[in-house]
Formats: structure tokens, C-alpha cells, sequence
């Protein structure tokens, strides 16, 4: 899962540089068109309904849209603030669907989820740094990302055992692709060979590790896996650091590193719950919206 979080971190820097050169809702657009393809063409290689199946319809819809505007506003967020800043913030969203487990999933709250909540919440003010003067632009569509990737894994929730994964995240590609079309045709920059090699580098590596993060789903717990998947936070300080030149002020560095450990005790915290209660779990595998 280290290695799931690395290779996506390391897309996600590429997609930085073409939300740059293209513009967000381009990025957005090629990235949703290149899963299609790909996604539709395994599906009907395995004998899979490329858009899933009829009687899933309505989550698979909830899904891709919640999640399409989740990636819009994450690919936006790139383009404006740091890799660090943009990333931590859209991982946040155990947060939200620690909140939206109780009227959808009949989840509870104790004293223990809400004072990691408190704990996760000024880590997000610090990063975030909610004054006029030191608002960081970007951050805000980071966090709106957050609250709709989490609209997204309750969604998927009601389908993921009866839908194959691929057409559950086809629904994501299709979504993002239309949502993001209109904006795209009315600016449309063609991308030079260079970019291009952006695009598929991009479209590999989280192919990949998408890849590994589900072999890594199928060999541990749950619970260890999504713990260890926040490693994303980390890889994207580093390479934020070393590609893009992206430093931190102390603020926002001990705000990045109060979130990423209230997160993995909230997600621990949450799973255990499940378990003991037989509750299905919101999905939060923080990985490809």
C-alpha cells in the first residue's frame, strides 16, 4: 500500500504540471477519457457491462458525479496551491464521512471519533489558515473535494457488493469526462508530444497503482490498509519539496502532520466500530476520488 501511495503521488505531481499548461478542467477531461477507454476496454474483455449493471444505476450515478466534481475541484486545488497543501486537505475527507456514516450508514458517534475529529479539524485550520490575509488560495476547492469524494464512498457504499470494481470506478471516468467537456471545448488547448507523454504517464502509473493498492485490499486488513494509504500526505510533501520547490511554513507543516495522524486513528477507530457492530463501511480508500 506504501508503494500504491507513492506511484499515485508521483501521478499526481505530473497532473500538477498539466493542470498548469492546460488548465484544470482540460486535465480533468483527458484524465476521465484515457480511464474510460481504458476501464471499458477490460470490462468487455472480461464480459462486464461497461456502464455497470441496470439495477445499480441510481448509486452508480451518485457515485460518478460526487466523485467527478471531487476531481475537478482536487485537479483545481493542484493548480493553485501546493502539492502538500492541495493533497492533505483532500484526504481529510474521513472527516466528512465520519459525520455522513450517521444518517446514512446508522453509524455512532462516541467521545473518542469526536475528539479525533476536533484534533483532525485544527489541523485543517492550520493548514489552511482561514484569515483574510493568510487564506491560501487553493485550499478551500481542496477541502470542497474532500466533502464530495466523501458524498462519493458513502455512494458507494450502497453498490460495492454488487457491482465489479472497475465499473464502479468507470462511473468516476464517465462522470468526470462529461462534467468537465463543456469547459473544455470552450478553452481547448491542444497538448504538445510533451504533454501528451504527461497524459499516459498519468493514466499508467495510477492504473498501477490502482493495481496494487487492490492487491493490497485482497492480503491485509482493511483497516491497516487505509492507515497506511495516508502515506500519500507525506510522499506529496517530499516530492512537492524536491520537484516543485514547495516548502511549507511551520504552520502548515504541523497542521499537515496533526491531520495525517488524527486520520489514520479516526480511520482505526472507525473500522473497529464496523467490525463489532457488522456495519458495512463507508469506503475510504482515499485513492482516485
Amino acid at each position: 500500500m506504501i508503494f500504491a501511495s507513492l506511484v499515485f503521488s508521483v501521478a499526481y505531481s505530473f497532473i500538477k504540471i498539466l493542470t498548469r499548461e492546460l488548465g484544470f478542467w482540460e486535465t480533468a477531461f483527458l484524465r476521465g477519457a484515457l480511464g474510460f477507454i481504458i476501464l471499458s476496454t477490460w470490462l468487455l474483455r472480461v464480459r462486464q457491462p461497461v456502464l455497470g449493471h441496470r439495477a445499480n444505476v441510481w448509486p452508480l450515478v451518485s457515485r460518478g458525479l460526487f466523485g467527478g466534481v471531487a476531481m475537478i475541484l482536487y485537479f483545481w486545488s493542484l493548480k493553485m496551491t501546493t502539492l502538500a497543501n492541495a493533497s492533505s486537505l483532500h484526504y481529510a475527507h474521513p472527516l466528512f464521512t465520519t459525520f455522513l456514516a450517521v444518517p446514512f450508514l446508522g453509524e455512532r458517534l462516541n467521545r473518542g471519533k469526536v475528539i479525533l475529529v476536533l484534533l483532525a479539524m485544527s489541523g485543517v485550520l492550520l493548514i489552511v489558515q482561514p484569515t483574510p490575509a493568510l487564506l491560501k488560495v487553493g485550499s478551500l476547492p481542496a477541502l470542497a473535494s474532500a466533502l464530495f469524494a466523501s458524498l462519493a464512498y458513502v455512494s458507494i457504499s450502497f453498490v460495492s457488493s454488487r457491482e465489479h470494481p472497475a465499473a464502479i470506478i468507470n462511473a468516476l471516468s464517465l462522470a468526470t469526462m462529461v462534467l468537465a467537456a463543456p469547459m473544455t471545448l470552450l478553452a481547448w488547448t491542444t497538448p504538445s508530444p510533451r504533454l501528451w507523454g504527461f497524459v499516459l504517464v498519468a493514466g499508467v502509473l495510477t492504473t498501477v497503482a490502482q493495481f496494487f493498492m487492490t492487491m493490497a485490499y485482497k492480503l491485509e486488513q482493511a483497516s491497516t490498509v487505509s492507515a497506511f494509504s495516508f502515506t500519500s500526505i507525506l510522499w506529496s510533501l517530499m516530492i512537492g519539496a524536491l520537484i516543485f520547490g514547495e516548502i511549507p511554513d511551520r504552520l502548515e507543516a504541523f497542521g499537515i502532520f496533526i491531520l495525517f495522524g488524527s486520520l489514520i486513528a479516526l480511520v482505526l477507530v472507525r473500522s473497529r466500530a464496523a467490525s463489532r457492530t457488522e456495519v458495512q463501511e463507508a469506503v475510504i480508500v482515499p485513492k482516485d476520488i
